[in-house]
């Protein structure tokens, strides 16, 4: 039996992570969960919505906005977390890395009451929720 010198097999493992790491990135379809890629509004924001994420809770819970461009800014203040809409706003999607990191994105508002959360496994069921009340 003739042995392979390592040597060898170092490209061989070199072209199979190549290939896992562009698998798993997804092709650029704008997220590795399959959620659709999110386009933010053009123009000014006429107010910002600020909320803190931390310890499996948003503080406020409860967040009110006027309809139209508003800019949602989310404060790290524990821990990985994220904040995203239930079945509105497809694609909207706000991370933070933990305590000091704080994110923002623009979001066109419709009047209606929305449900946010944590998307991050176990989170919401922690109660990591709230909801937008968005008025006219």
């Amino acid at each position: 039996m003739r042995v392979r010198p390592i040597r060898s097999l170092v490209p061989l493992a070199a072209l199979a992570a190549a290939a896992f790491l562009l698998v798993g990135c997804g092709g650029g379809s704008g997220g590795g969960s399959g959620a659709k890629s999110y386009h933010p509004p053009k123009g000014a924001a006429t107010e910002t919505v600020k909320v803190e994420a931390g310890n499996y809770s948003f503080k406020p819970d409860k967040l009110t906005a006027k309809a139209g461009i508003a800019k949602i800014e989310l404060d790290g203040v524990g821990g990985g977390h994220t904040f995203v809409f239930d079945g509105a706003y497809s694609g909207f999607l706000l991370e933070v890395s933990g305590s000091g990191d704080q994110v923002s994105e623009k979001i066109d508002l419709k009047p209606g009451k929305y449900t946010f959360y944590c998307s991050i496994t176990g989170h919401r069921a922690q109660g990591m929720e709230g909801t937008l009340t968005v008025t006219p």
